[in-house]
């Protein structure tokens, strides 16, 4: 209920923000580390929380804010995404502190990594993108244990190919477990649909269960 939320808020924010050109008009007409998109973002999440349950009140300014959190953190990894997508790829190695970047050329294709041992996953690239003009559209999820799911987006930025964006997530379950964020930009032009994404074994469906 509260993913559904927080998505109906980004979609009202994406509304009010232009279209992404090229990576770097994207991250000047999106500027989603504004203090007033930021106080859009919280406002708009809030209200649609608590629209759903009064109770929210209580803990969704918190919320809110942690999740806006997530947005400014993947906004490195999201730039880069839409470089890559026209042509740009990121430099291989680190990005930040915690990001690991590797890029196949051959594919192409670029992936993001992140892991941390018992932590909360800090990262919604999905989320970044969005403020940033592009529209990830979701293929399918799979749910592949306890708080871990692997995620497929059609991604169409303005101007170039539609392509593959693949998340595999998983939370720790417990605090000596690790938690891991991986994200993969396929840039062949080969989106595949959520029958074909069931080929892999999974149970593939067209929304996460939660």
């Amino acid at each position: 209920m509260r993913a559904l939320a927080i998505a109906l808020v980004l979609a009202a924010l994406v509304g009010c923000s232009p279209p992404a050109g090229s990576g770097g008009e994207a991250s000047a007409q999106a500027a989603p580390d504004s203090a007033e998109t930021q106080s859009q973002f919280v406002a708009q999440c809030v209200s649609a929380l608590t629209a759903q349950n009064a109770e929210a009140s209580r803990w969704a300014p918190g919320q809110c804010e942690e999740d806006w959190g997530k947005v400014v953190a993947s906004g490195d990894m999201a730039e880069a995404i839409l470089a890559a997508a026209r042509g740009t790829m990121p430099a291989p190695g680190r990005m930040g502190a915690d990001l690991e970047v590797e890029v196949d050329s051959a594919v192409p294709s670029v992936t993001f990594a992140w892991s941390d041992v018992g932590a909360l996953i800090p990262y919604d690239v999905v989320s970044a993108l969005r403020l940033r003009g592009a529209a990830p559209e979701m293929i399918g999820c799979a749910q592949v244990g306890t708080g871990e799911f692997s995620k497929a987006y059609r991604l169409a930025p303005e101007g170039v190919p539609p392509f593959l964006l693949s998340i595999y997530e998983r939370t720790a379950p417990t605090a000596n477990a690790s938690s891991f964020y991986n994200v993969r930009a396929e840039l062949s032009g080969a989106v595949p649909t959520l029958a074909q994404l069931g080929g892999d074994g999974n149970n593939w469906a067209s929304a996460c269960p939660y």
